[in-house]
């Protein structure tokens, strides 16, 4: 990659977290920071990429696209990439051999159905965590690149899965990182910035991670302006091209 690439990738995280961790159970009140993303997050995330001319690729769990069709039709009709963001939010390390081809089939299937037959190409671990046989079972179900990893600075081709590229992200990419810490806007953008700043020219490759919840999130609306900085800083100083995912499946074709 001659050219610096940034990755803008969305986790659509609604109720589902907390929903996995009740057990089903109902979720509300000061729990369910989640439920921004249905009535304003995904949304606004969608408009600010629409107005700042960004391809992303979004990672969907099939429980969030059952819950938000028209969205996800959305992504679809700007140009965003839908990938599989697992079933439910399980934990693949925790999951038996049948429990996991069975999870991973039923995400991928899912998604399928709701965009026109065709399967998604990239898979992100819902909960961070994958188990021995995640890789090979990604490749058997057709899946060409995994990006639930942090172990390298730049894509590389995944150990034990024949054909499967492996895209790494940043953890100081995420917006997840800073604002779980509870950092206030300004040093939340100024770790993401140091961040950005570091990875572009050294590797030529980022990571930028987003989520439309009201917790850890970007979504927000005074929350926008730094994205937008972002966004500008990839490109106009470091001279970027912002991508989705499967687009650096065509870099790395013979």
């Amino acid at each position: 990659m001659t050219t610096p690439t940034l990755l803008v990738t969305v986790n659509v995280h609604g109720l589902g977290p907390e929903a996995a961790a009740a057990g089903g159970g109902p979720v509300f009140g000061r729990l369910a920071h989640g439920g921004y993303a249905y009535h304003q997050g995904l949304a606004r995330l969608l408009d600010v990429l629409r107005e700042e001319a960004a391809p992303a690729t979004f990672f969907w769990p099939a429980v969030e696209a059952a819950r938000l069709p028209a969205l996800l039709e959305r992504c679809l009709a700007e140009g965003h990439e839908v990938a599989c963001h697992g079933r439910a939010f399980e934990d693949h390390a925790a999951l038996d051999a049948e429990a996991e081809r069975a999870a991973l089939t039923e995400a991928r299937d899912a998604l399928a159905a709701r965009c026109g037959g065709a399967a998604p190409l990239g898979f992100r671990a819902p909960t961070g965590t994958l188990s021995a046989r995640t890789l090979p079972l990604l490749c058997e179900l057709g899946f060409r690149y995994d990006a639930s990893a942090l172990d390298d600075d730049r894509p590389y081709a995944a150990d034990g899965a024949p054909g499967l590229l492996a895209l790494p992200w940043s953890a100081g990419l995420s917006d997840a990182t800073h604002f779980r810490r509870r950092l206030t806007q300004d040093r939340a953008e100024a770790f993401l910035r140091e961040e950005l700043d570091a990875v572009l020219p050294v590797c030529g490759y980022g990571c930028l991670t987003l989520h439309p919840r009201a917790d850890i999130g970007l979504a927000r609306e005074a929350r926008v302006p730094v994205l937008r900085r972002l966004l500008d800083r990839a490109r106009r100083h470091h001279g970027a091209a912002i991508r989705r995912c499967r687009d650096l499946l065509e870099d790395d074709a013979p």
